[in-house]
């Protein structure tokens, strides 16, 4: 028997590739269930293998008067195996499961089976989830009615949802498509994966897989801002000075960008060099359009910009996206002029207008998390004259508070509206100062 289970267990461990270790502890627990049915008994076995051998150990307890031989051994016998044992000592003594016959090997079998399985299954969702944000590619396998996408990848499933397609692209039944592994889940048999075409790491993900020079680390990919399916702004800086990140990125007549831009089915993609200048940094965010004119508050991180007139639509972008995506990617306000708007006059207003904006900035309410913040926005509270004007018990009901914590909230709104007020004349009494 010893050289039969020693050919299946080497025969399993090489084609399953699993730990020896991990299939010595099924068959000790394919014996013990073997040995709970035969005998009714629970016992702990364990199992000693050699490279000739195969010896299995019941461990019983040491007593005066022995009355059950499987659970329990005299003390005189056990002093046999162990001289220094005393009564209520465990002891492990040799057996031979043979003696279990035709039900012992089924069970053994059975059990081992399934740790097999168990192993198999956890190897293979260790596998997947070392993949988690990473690319993987797979087929449309159904399409749900809610719109999600069950993605066959193999030896494993995934979904992508519908918030995490991209509206203007298209998919059917069968078509090969790339996405992001967002998560990895245990599934029923096999692992199941949450994927994404919309995340930001999706972009840089697929520029690593398509420019040499970011897989190696040699240019860095700084941000993305992203409008999915229409457009993405991509910073980069590169860490050798001999090489142009923009220029690596979009290859020889475009040619590695172009890849990309395929890939995303058509989303426009511009590449932006990094500086700590700001005048710089917004340079590239807008290229080729040039920048004729500046206004810079470095203390609020605020610019106003003037454009050639006849590119200024083209410097916002269809409803905003451009300029939104610029805010996005420098993390300063930014406001466009054309350039002959750009006057002492107008910059005053767009001045005090963004001063104000400053002033009553709803996110100064620190004490109420972002994204909470952010809930109020989408009803209509933009700011904290909006909070000091909308009922208690509507923000009470936002905010799942009670209106006693809302009046304290809005006693702490005046506080900030009186602190701002007090900066802004101060401010005003420098300017005339100098």
């Amino acid at each position: 028997m010893s050289g039969e289970i020693q050919l299946i267990l080497q025969q399993v461990e090489k084609l399953k590739n699993i730990d020896r270790t991990d299939l010595i502890k099924a068959f000790e627990r394919g014996i013990t269930s073997a040995a709970r049915k035969v005998y009714g008994i629970k016992g702990k076995i364990r199992l000693e293998l050699t490279e000739n051998d195969i010896k299995f150990f019941w461990s019983k307890t040491v007593v005066e008067n022995v009355k059950n031989e499987y659970t329990e051994i005299s003390l005189e016998e056990a002093k046999q195996i162990k001289p220094d044992v005393k009564i209520g000592d465990e002891v492990e003594v040799l057996f031979y499961p043979k003696e279990f016959g035709r039900i012992a090997a089924q069970i053994t079998k059975q059990v081992i089976s399934q740790k097999i399985r168990e192993i198999e299954k956890e190897q293979l969702f260790q596998e997947y989830k070392a993949k988690e944000g990473e690319i993987i590619t797979g087929t449309v396998h159904t399409i749900e009615e809610n719109g999600n996408f069950i993605i066959d990848l193999g030896a494993a499933e995934g979904i992508l949802r519908k918030k995490e397609q991209v509206a203007r692209e298209e998919f059917k039944v069968g078509d090969r498509i790339r996405a992001y592994i967002l998560k990895v889940k245990r599934g029923k048999e096999t692992p199941f994966l949450e994927l994404s075409r919309t995340h930001p790491n999706f972009i840089k993900k697929i520029f690593a897989m398509e420019i040499t020079e970011i897989d190696q680390g040699i240019v860095e990919i700084v941000y993305v801002a992203r409008e999915p399916g229409v457009k993405t702004k991509v910073v980069v800086t590169s860490k050798d000075t001999h090489i142009d990140p923009v220029g690596a990125c979009i290859g020889v007549k475009g040619s590695r960008i172009q890849t990309i831009i395929k890939e995303l089915q058509g989303e426009k993609v511009d590449v932006v060099l990094f500086s700590n200048d700001i005048k710089k940094y917004l340079e590239s965010a807008i290229a080729p359009i040039p920048i004729k004119n500046y206004y810079i508050d470095d203390v609020n991180k605020y610019a106003i910009i003037a454009v050639p007139d006849e590119q200024f639509s083209q410097v916002i972008g269809k409803n905003g996206i451009n300029m939104r995506l610029v805010a996005k990617i420098t993390k300063w306000k930014v406001s466009v002029l054309r350039e002959s708007e750009f006057t002492e006059e107008k910059l005053k207003d767009m001045k005090k207008s963004f001063e104000e904006q400053l002033e009553y900035d709803l996110f100064k309410l620190n004490d109420i998390p972002v994204v909470l913040l952010k809930k109020l926005k989408q009803e209509g509270i933009k700011n904290l004259k909006d909070f000091m004007a909308a009922r208690n018990s509507q923000l009470a009901e936002i905010l799942n508070k009670k209106e006693e914590e809302i009046k304290n909230l809005k006693d702490r709104a005046i506080e900030i509206i009186e602190q701002e007020k007090i900066k802004l004349i101060e401010k005003e009494g420098k300017n005339e100062n100098t």
